[in-house]
C-alpha cells in the first residue's frame, strides 16, 4: 500500500544532502546515504557499454564485497564518464574519503553520478563536500535531508514515493527516491534510483526482485530512445524490520514485498515519465491482443517513442494515423484489420477503418495533461504498457543548449 515515506523514515538509514558545489547553480548537488553495518544490496545498472566510473565502481564492489554495502555517495552535476583513468581514480578518491569518514572499508561504498559526459569531477569540491554530508548524517533538521533534491539535473521537482506491506504480522516499509529527465530508455529507463527497506531478506531474493520489478516499471520509460551511461538502480534492505526472513520467491511474502516494491517503482517511474525534457504531457501507450509478450513490448515501444506520435500528443492533434503506422513498422504481428485503437475512451479506428467519433469530444481529451493510447491487436492474449511524454519545443532547446 502506498504510503508518504521517505528515505530517512526507514530503520538502519541515515541520509544527507549538501552544496557541495559541483553545479555552478550553487544548489544541493551530494546526497549520502549510510548504514551502521554492512547491509544486503541489490542493483541493476544500465547495459550501455559506454559506461560512467561509479558504475564500474559499482560493480566491482558488489561483487568483491558479497552484495553488502555501508553507503552509497551519489553526486549531480557531473556525469564522471568518459573521463579516463582520472575518471577511475577520482571515483575512488570519492568512496575512499566516505569509507574513512565512516571508518568502513572503500569497498562497502558504492557510487552513483549524473550530469553533463566528459568533465573531470570537481574534487576540490567533492571531498569537503563528503566530510560534511558526513556530518549530516546524524542531523534530524529537515533542509539536511533533502536527498531527493540533490540528485537532480534538469528534474523540475523531486520524485519520491514509498510502500507499507504485512508480512509476517510485520509491518515493512519501503521507500525510494529518483531522478530522471531525458536519456530514459531500457536498460535502465530512469539514470538514479534509490530504494531502502527495513525488510529481512535473502540478498538472492532481494536481486531477483528487484530485477522483474524493474523490468516492469523503469525499463517501461522511454522519453526520449536514448540509454544513458550512468544508469543505476539500488536496493539496500536493513532488517530492522523484525519479520521472518524472506527466503523463497515464490512465497506469500515475497509477493507481497514484491507487490509494495512494485507500488513504489511503478509511482517512480511515472512519475520520471510525466516530467520529461520538457514536456508538457503524460503519455501512456497500452497494447493488446497481441500474438506473443515480445510482439506487445516491441508494438507498445514503437508508439511511444515515435516523434510522430509524440508530437501529436504534444499539439493535441488526434492523428490517429500515425500510431497505426508506428505500430506497423515495428516488425511484430500486425493486422490492420483486427486493430481496435482507443485515445481515452474514445474508439477512433475499428477493425481495418475509421470508427465514428466526434472531433470535437477528441480534441478535448487530447489537451488534458494525462493521454491514454490503447491499440488492441486482435491477434492474442499478450498485453504490454510503455510510460513516455509529448515531444515539445522545450525538449530541442534543452538539448541543442545543453552546455551553453
Amino acid at each position: 500500500m502506498l504510503k508518504k515515506i521517505k528515505l530517512q523514515e526507514i530503520d538502519g538509514f541515515s541520509v544527507s544532502a549538501v552544496r557541495a558545489g559541483i553545479k555552478s547553480s550553487g544548489k544541493l548537488d551530494l546526497g549520502l546515504i549510510a548504514t551502521d553495518k554492512p547491509t544486503m544490496t541489490a542493483a541493476v545498472f544500465t547495459s550501455n557499454r559506454v559506461c560512467a566510473a561509479p558504475v564500474k565502481l559499482s560493480r566491482a564492489h558488489l561483487r568483491t564485497n558479497r552484495n553488502q554495502a555501508r553507503a552509497i555517495l551519489v553526486n549531480s552535476g557531473n556525469a564522471n564518464c568518459c573521463t579516463g583513468k582520472q575518471g577511475d581514480k577520482d571515483a575512488q578518491a570519492c568512496v575512499k574519503a566516505v569509507a574513512k569518514n565512516l571508518n568502513c572499508k572503500p569497498k562497502e561504498v558504492l557510487m552513483a553520478s549524473t550530469g553533463i559526459i566528459g568533465e573531470p569531477l570537481p574534487m576540490q569540491s567533492v571531498l569537503p563536500g563528503i566530510a560534511q554530508a558526513v556530518k549530516l548524517l546524524a542531523s534530524k533538521k529537515p533542509q539536511d535531508q533533502r536527498f531527493a533534491d540533490a540528485i537532480r539535473t534538469l528534474d523540475t521537482h523531486p520524485k519520491e514515493a514509498g510502500a507499507t506491506c504485512r508480512i509476517g504480522g510485520k509491518t515493512v516499509k519501503i521507500a525510494g527516491a529518483a531522478k530522471g529527465i531525458g536519456m530514459c530508455a531500457p536498460n535502465l529507463a530512469t539514470v538514479l534510483i534509490f530504494l531502502l527497506t527495513d525488510a529481512v531478506i535473502n540478498q538472492r531474493i532481494l536481486q531477483a526482485i528487484l530485477k522483474e520489478v524493474v523490468d516492469d516499471t523503469f525499463n517501461r520509460v522511454t522519453v526520449d530512445s536514448d540509454m544513458s551511461t550512468n544508469d543505476s538502480c539500488f536496493l539496500m534492505a536493513s532488517g530492522k524490520a523484525g519479520n521472518q526472513a524472506i527466503g523463497a520467491l515464490n512465497s506469500k511474502d515475497a509477493k507481497a514485498f514484491r507487490q509494495a516494491l512494485f507500488e513504489v517503482c511503478l509511482k517512480l517511474a511515472k512519475m520520471l515519465a510525466a516530467d520529461g525534457e520538457g514536456a508538457t504531457k503524460y503519455l501512456e501507450v497500452q497494447v493488446s491482443g497481441a500474438k506473443n509478450q515480445a510482439d506487445a513490448d516491441k508494438v507498445a515501444r514503437a508508439i511511444a517513442e515515435s516523434p510522430l506520435v509524440k508530437t501529436a500528443v504534444c499539439g493535441a492533434d488526434p492523428n490517429w494515423g500515425r500510431v497505426l503506422m508506428a505500430a506497423g513498422k515495428c516488425g511484430a504481428a500486425v493486422e490492420a484489420e483486427n486493430c481496435r485503437l482507443r485515445f481515452g475512451k474514445h474508439l477512433l479506428f475499428n477493425k481495418g477503418k475509421p470508427a465514428k467519433f466526434t472531433p470535437a469530444e477528441i480534441a478535448r481529451y487530447m489537451g488534458k495533461k494525462e493521454i491514454i493510447i490503447s491499440l488492441d491487436l486482435g491477434l492474442g492474449k499478450a498485453k504490454a504498457e510503455i510510460y513516455t511524454c509529448d515531444l515539445t519545443h522545450g525538449y530541442i532547446t534543452i538539448n541543442a543548449e545543453y552546455h551553453n
